[in-house]
């Protein structure tokens, strides 16, 4: 009898680490089979795109998704594998009705406190002076004290309060610091966009749903439309399995539940008149029930749109048909992440990576993480006795 050949690395999850990770794998050892399971019928978790029947347009159901990166390896990767188009990131920030380009910089400064003439330098004096009383010579314990020992009151309020809380669904003294550290920020000169330290910014010419399709137009790779929640599920392999998803569900919750948040993003066909202006924009006022939008339209490399809608993401904090659940930024979640990733290095022929291990990590650094993690495990697959 033939023996069945078993899959030499299993990957759980199809999202941007498992199938940059599968396709280095197979590019390194020739040969190899790697076989990846996926619950959903998406590829690329969510960074996935798909395309409105309707407008023609391609949009990330989840988001608007850009890769910024100053690192040559991950650029060349992307590169390699799809045309990119490049795009500077720009977010603007609707107060009231006028548009303020974000991280909050000049414009915003002026806007909040109601002078279209300040200098960089008088906007400085203006903010480090609200600021001031904020600065305690101790680290920051929460993400409302981070925001305010940085901006001051008045900018929070403005520009930090509300987006923070509709986002994450509560209020900003509960959230660890990064929440503001790693998000906002504060310039004294006029907004050049996001992320300008980095070296490349751009976007697949067929979107990010094209990316992942050649990353599986690989006759080493196998996608299976299959949930695994724990060991029990998998199927034989042969040397390694990386897990991607949740770690706390994956070792079915022993040290705890990681708390966590949900948003969603609700797409619609809006009227062209009182669809919004730019890509992407936040709405931080109490008075507008989402925190964001998306209108894909207005990205490079997409279609004319001759009609009279217009696509457009509406995120909120809650339930819908594209939610999103993520891990708090907590101090207790934090402690509790640190001690399941312990927990996993710990299972013997498991890795355990990806966003199920992480609260967030960029496109550059799950791309960057990805390729070093192949690169190592390849080199442990070749010295093993069962390889080739």
């Amino acid at each position: 009898m033939v023996p069945v050949r078993r899959p030499d690395v299993v990957i759980v999850g199809a999202g941007l680490f498992g199938l940059v990770a599968a396709d280095r794998l197979t590019a390194l050892l020739p040969g190899a089979w790697v076989m990846v399971l996926e619950s959903t019928d998406r590829l690329g978790g969510l960074c996935a795109s798909t395309t409105c029947p309707h407008t023609g347009v391609t949009y990330n159901p989840y988001g608007t998704h850009t890769l910024a990166t100053s690192n040559p390896r991950v650029w060349r990767y992307v590169a390699g594998r799809t045309r990119m188009i490049s795009h500077q990131r720009r977010t603007y920030a609707d107060v009231g009705g006028e548009l303020v380009p974000l991280p909050l910089g000049l414009e915003a400064i002026r806007l909040c406190y109601g002078d279209a003439s300040l200098t960089s330098e008088k906007a400085r004096v203006l903010v480090e002076r609200d600021a001031a009383p904020h600065h305690t010579g101790r680290a920051p314990a929460s993400a409302e004290e981070a925001a305010l020992a940085a901006v001051g009151p008045r900018l929070y309020e403005m520009f930090v309060r509300g987006h923070i809380t509709k986002q994450w669904g509560t209020s900003p003294d509960r959230l660890a610091p990064g929440v503001f550290s790693d998000r906002f920020g504060i310039r004294f000169t006029p907004t050049a966009g996001h992320r300008t330290a980095a070296r490349w910014q751009g976007i697949p010419a067929g979107g990010w749903g094209d990316f992942f399709g050649r990353l599986v137009d690989n006759r080493d790779i196998t996608v299976l439309r299959r949930h695994a929640a724990s060991v029990r599920d998998l199927p034989p392999y042969t040397h390694a399995c990386i897990v991607t998803t949740s770690i706390d569900a994956w070792f079915d919750h022993d040290l705890g539940t990681l708390a966590r948040g949900r948003i969603c993003v609700d797409w619609r066909l809006t009227d062209r008149h009182t669809a919004p202006a730019t890509a992407t924009t936040t709405y931080p006022g109490p008075d507008v029930p989402y925190y964001r939008t998306h209108t894909p339209e207005h990205l490079p490399g997409q279609p004319a749109n001759p009609t009279e809608k217009v696509l457009v993401g509406y995120e909120h904090h809650g339930d819908g048909p594209n939610a999103i659940d993520f891990v708090l930024r907590t101090p207790d979640n934090a402690a509790l992440a640190d001690a399941y990733r312990t927990h996993g290095r710990n299972a013997d022929g498991f890795v355990f990576a990806g966003r199920g291990t992480t609260f967030h990590d960029d496109m550059g650094t799950t791309i960057a993480a990805a390729l070093a993690l192949a690169a190592g495990l390849a080199k442990t697959i070749e010295r093993s006795p069962a390889w080739p």
